[in-house]
């Protein structure tokens, strides 16, 4: 009561004063003197309003403006502050320091005044909106509130589980969601996915159940147990158990049942990667993976049950028709490569989809017999085989002639070029001659087969005797063909029948030819052939001489050509005078003439012979090969011989055959002199690869050429081993004393010469 009647008292006394007049009054410019001159005295700090007519103190102005925060319901501008207050926004700026110090639910946000009541007001804003919402995000609440995210992200995180009831999303902070919502998000995806039954991309279900990307995937985990997803990517696709479940077993069904899995088909069930899934999905199956297709080891058993049944009927069978449709032939010939044995592939022939057994096919040929004995018959009664044959000779002779020609030339060429180049001797690489590759002969009707040279472009045609026409081999097997219901396979088992059936009639002519005509003159053309035969090892045997002479020095080539000329060439010429003296039933003997006699007897021969024999002989005394091969070929024209073809494979093994024969007679060898001179032939070709036909006195050298090819041991045992056999040779008084040296010495010889293998090393 005291104080009541205090305040009574004051509220007298206020009122007094209001009605109390002043004695003295001062006019409004002399306020604003005064105060003007107190202000630039600094004995008062006050503030300008806008409109100049009001002052305000400092503390008047802060209390102002957390007034007007607070009359804004706690969110303020700065300029709005300003405005309302009546000051300029420079002031406002300067003393809004004063205004934060110390107040710590004031805040100053991009230009905005906000205390704590409006950020609990804010914060119970977004958690009435997310419980009606389900769920909210910053960048939402950015637009809404005008305020920067991270703001508002402050006022989640500060209130969240306290005024804002909600989750932070862990994949986006800038989420927030409700159980509730997580709840029906849940059941829309479940809902969505439990009624799929095929493979749907996940924007599809996206834009059906309305959920955004982000959370469908965070939350396909934990709500579908239905189905899988190829990926967490945006083009994702989302595949139903059941959708898989029914594909593993038509998969599963199919293969069983049919033994195959057509890659269309899979394709056709969303199956790419055929082979990654069929490995998964047939994991113990013994698989064949052919064009367009799959196969099980069934279906190769059942094709070589069907081949061994078509071989054991001796009959064929149609494999497309036993197959399932969907198989081409590509897959087909796959089959066979696969289900084939190699008796088997010996036993049938494949034509298309159709195994044929070898048995039916010689049916068919047997059914032509009577046809190709009737056209053997009659071609060589005709006298068209003995054409044949003749025209045959003739081609093979005119090409023999161009391909010696081209060696010739080659050769000459070759010796003008070591002319030009002041060089001696063929050096160690030998006489090379021109190769001329061919391509295999193609047979069929009455065509012209050519042998192509690829160097030269040049077609040496050959005839090929048609005895029996492919419109007869037809025409036979036809009715056997119809009566089979094969008409689809004639064109092509007359293709494959038309050359053997053509061969066996050429076949059957010349055993008619011999047996009719050729009788009179067998014993004689064996003869013919065996000289011939005999002709060529000898003249091939020369060349490699020659080959193997060319690598040693000027002086010694020469010898050794001569020497080849008076053993083998004469041998040679010797040989093809023999033979035409018996031809012309003449009694005369080449090996008991000279040279003169030799061309005398010439001379008195048909002219047919006398000029290619005069060179040929006269050849003997010449110092060249190359000229002696050129007259020999040129001799065996009359004779009805040919030269073979360089065939150096052939010559390998005659050079090898030609080592073993002088290892063998050296190792058989006793005497001591000839063994050295079997002994340095051996090792001559083993170090070059090179035949040398020479005799005992070009011994030094050759060794003497060796020596590069020999260790300093081997060399110096078969040079003291040379020097006793010269010692012994030379019939002093040292004979019996160099001999005893040379029979301790042999064995060191022949082990030398056997065991020597290492050709053209250094010294």
């Amino acid at each position: 009561m005291a104080d009541w009647e205090e305040v009574k008292r004051l509220a007298a006394d206020f009122q007094k004063v209001q009605l109390t007049s002043t004695t003295q009054k001062l006019s409004e410019r002399n306020c604003i003197e005064i105060v003007s001159w107190l202000i630039d005295r600094k004995m008062v700090d006050l503030i300008f309003t806008s409109d100049g007519k009001e002052y305000l103190t400092p503390t008047q102005l802060i209390n102002e403006i957390k007034g007007e925060l607070y009359d804004q319901g706690g969110r303020i501008n700065l300029v709005e502050l300003a405005k309302n207050i009546g000051v300029d926004l420079a002031h406002i700026n300067a003393h809004l320091n004063e205004v934060l110090k110390g107040q710590k639910d004031i805040q100053h946000v991009l230009g905005q005044l906000i205390d704590h009541s409006y950020i609990s007001r804010v914060a119970g804003e977004i958690n009435e909106k997310l419980q009606q919402q389900g769920q909210i995000s910053i960048g939402d609440l950015t637009i809404h509130y005008d305020l920067p995210a991270e703001f508002l992200q402050q006022i989640v995180d500060k209130n969240l589980g306290k005024v804002v009831f909600g989750k932070q999303d862990k994949n986006d902070p800038r989420i927030y969601y409700t159980e509730s919502f997580i709840a029906r998000t849940k059941a829309k995806i479940r809902g969505a996915l439990a009624g799929l039954t095929r493979p749907t991309p996940v924007a599809s279900i996206l834009n059906q159940v309305d959920v955004n990307e982000k959370m469908f995937f965070s939350l396909f985990d934990q709500t579908c147990m239905y189905g899988t997803l190829t990926s967490r990517l945006p083009g994702a696709q989302y595949i139903p158990n059941v959708y898989a479940r029914s594909q593993n077993e038509w998969v599963s069904n199919f293969y069983r049942q049919n033994g195959y899995l057509e890659y269309d088909a899979l394709n056709r069930l969303g199956i790419t990667d055929y082979k990654q899934y069929i490995k998964k999905q047939l994991v113990n199956e013994e698989l064949h993976y052919l064009s367009s297709c799959i196969i099980s080891k069934s279906i190769l058993e059942r094709v070589q049950a069907d081949i061994d049944e078509c071989i054991a009927s001796k009959s064929y069978t149609d494999l497309q028709s036993n197959l399932p449709s969907v198989f081409n032939e590509k897959d087909i010939e796959m089959i066979l490569n696969a289900a084939l044995t190699n008796q088997q592939r010996q036993q049938i022939l494949v034509i298309e989809s159709y195994v044929i057994s070898k048995a039916f096919v010689e049916k068919l040929a047997d059914s032509c017999d009577e046809l190709v004995k009737a056209n053997a018959k009659a071609t060589v009664e005709s006298g068209k085989y003995q054409e044949y044959q003749i025209s045959l000779h003739s081609s093979h002779l005119r090409s023999q002639k161009s391909d010696d020609a081209d060696d010739k030339v080659d050769k000459r060429e070759e010796r003008r070029k070591k002319a030009a180049s002041g060089k001696s001797g063929g050096g160690t690489q030998g006489r090379e001659t021109k190769t001329r590759s061919t391509k295999k002969f193609n047979r069929g009707g009455n065509k012209n087969i050519a042998e192509t040279d690829d160097d030269d472009d040049v077609q040496v045609k050959k005839m090929v005797l048609e005895v029996v026409a492919a419109d007869e081999v037809r025409d036979s097997i036809q009715p056997l063909l119809e009566e089979e219901s094969l008409d689809d396979l004639l064109e092509p088992l007359t293709a494959h029948l038309f050359p053997k059936l053509n061969e066996k009639g050429l076949e059957a002519a010349a055993s008619i030819y011999v047996a009719t005509v050729a009788d009179r003159t067998a014993n004689r053309r064996q003869t013919h052939n065996e000289l011939q035969n005999k002709l060529n090892a000898l003249i091939g045997d020369v060349r490699l001489f020659e080959k193997g002479t060319k690598l040693l020095p000027q002086d010694v080539q020469t010898q050794l050509v001569k020497y080849l000329l008076k053993s083998l060439c004469t041998d040679i010429v010797n040989e093809v005078l023999n033979y035409i003296a018996a031809e012309q039933n003449l009694g005369t003997k080449a090996e008991t003439l000279n040279n003169d006699q030799k061309l005398k007897f010439v001379n008195e021969l048909p002219s047919e012979f006398k000029t290619p024999l005069v060179q040929l002989v006269k050849s003997l005394s010449g110092q060249s090969i190359d000229d002696f091969m050129t007259t020999v070929e040129e001799a065996l024209i009359p004779c009805s011989m040919i030269l073979k073809k360089i065939d150096k494979k052939k010559d390998r093994t005659v050079v090898l055959n030609h080592k073993h024969q002088l290892l063998e007679q050296l190792n058989k060898c006793e005497d001591v002199a000839l063994a050295l001179h079997l002994a340095t032939l051996a090792i001559f070709t083993t170090a070059t690869h090179c035949m040398l036909h020479a005799s005992g006195r070009h011994v030094t050298a050759i060794l003497a050429f060796l020596k590069q090819y020999l260790t300093e041991e081997q060399a110096n045992e078969l040079t003291s081993y040379h020097d006793f056999v010269t010692l012994m040779l030379s019939g002093g008084s040292e004979v019996e004393n160099a001999k005893e040296k040379l029979k301790e010495k042999l064995p060191v010889i022949k082990s030398i010469a056997n065991e020597f293998k290492k050709a053209g090393s250094e010294k």
